[in-house]
């Protein structure tokens, strides 16, 4: 019998989180498991996706994030359902699936972290209870190494790194000019002031440069009037958040992360897979998907001057761009698929219900 699987996130908008739960639990192996989904509250807009697959969604419609309500309902739908395994996903499907798993007896009660610093943005008070939650889950799955280490008192702890559909995201010729592109939200923790410096810099040798940022989030703003302090308001193309970023991805000439901290990269895993060269910084979970040289460039973090020089190098010598690129592809295609990940979930799960 396949092992009934729920996972509970938060929301199901268009988030790095919600859209690769989405992508990953079609390819579930339905012998081994049968999963289905609840989403606390939000117009949910991936559930169709999910709901065409084959997978139940079920709408808690909480008017609020730290309502307490929904944990009632969803014990009793853990009950009704018979889950074996309630997987949740960030911070208040963690604290409330918990709660909820324990009112059902559900056999396994278990949570994905999806980047390093969390708790850095989320609000204080709710800190000591979501480390006393993680110290009693059954399980935490890591997306990276770099996130596992910062849950050393988690009972079991898997690294399962997060996957990129390889047949979505197919190669395409890299385009010998072209806009520099990074897709990020406008956040302090993407580092585009540190981007938006470097590219000041190589204007006098490449006078025709253009940079493409697409996102959302509170600092864009600020960063379009930094954009025009430095000279940059005619090449720095500030678009909002895309749900289909293979258009961007296909026109670029390069991927660039200039990250201060990061969990894993899937936007960088992103532009690997489609074919093109990416610059990152040496930070976190970026260290497990790039090898500066092999199928990428990889700068410190924070270093204007290390990140334009490494843009220059790829402008100038376009065989080594492509080089890169054909080993990003490469690289992500062996080691970063949607199948491999979900291979790995479908054992994370049969090895819950065994213990059970």
């Amino acid at each position: 019998m396949p092992c009934r699987v729920l996972n509970f996130i938060t929301e199901l908008n268009i988030g790095g989180a919600e859209r690769l739960l989405a992508e990953v639990l079609p390819r579930l192996d339905r012998a081994k498991v049968e999963p289905q989904v609840a989403c606390l509250h939000g117009a949910a807009p991936l559930a169709a996706a999910l709901e065409k697959a084959g997978i139940r969604v079920h709408h808690l419609r909480s008017s609020q994030k730290f309502d307490p309500r929904p944990a009632w309902r969803l014990a009793r739908l853990l009950e009704q359902e018979r889950i074996e395994v309630l997987h949740t996903h960030l911070i208040q499907a963690d604290i409330l699936g918990y709660a909820a798993g324990r009112l059902a007896r559900t056999p396994a009660v278990v949570s994905t972290k999806h980047n390093v610093r969390y708790y850095e943005r989320q609000d204080h008070r709710l800190r000591p209870v979501a480390r006393w939650v993680e110290k009693r889950m059954d399980a935490l799955v890591a997306v990276s190494s770099a996130v596992a280490a910062e849950y050393g008192h988690a009972r079991r702890l898997w690294v399962i790194h997060n996957g990129v559909d390889c047949k979505k995201f197919s190669p395409l010729p890299l385009p010998s000019h072209g806009p520099v592109v990074c897709v990020a939200n406008f956040t302090m923790q993407k580092g585009h002031r540190i981007l938006l410096e470097a590219v000041a810099r190589l204007v006098p040798e490449f006078p025709g440069l253009q940079v493409e940022l697409a996102g959302g989030g509170p600092m864009r703003d600020d960063l379009q009037a930094r954009a025009g302090r430095l000279g940059l308001a005619n090449r720095v193309a500030f678009l909002n958040t895309v749900q289909d970023v293979r258009p961007v991805l296909a026109r670029a000439s390069m991927f660039v992360l200039p990250a201060l901290w990061e969990g894993l990269g899937l936007a960088a895993l992103e532009a690997m897979a489609m074919g093109r060269p990416v610059i990152v910084t040496d930070v976190d979970g970026l260290r497990e998907i790039v090898t500066h040289e092999r199928d990428g460039l990889v700068v410190q973090s924070g270093d204007v001057g290390a990140l334009s020089e490494a843009i220059a190098r790829l402008l100038r010598d376009r065989a080594l761009a492509q080089q890169l690129a054909d080993a990003a592809r490469a690289r992500v295609a062996e080691d970063f698929s949607l199948e491999r990940m979900a291979w790995r979930l479908e054992d994370f799960y049969e090895s819950l219900a065994k213990k059970s």
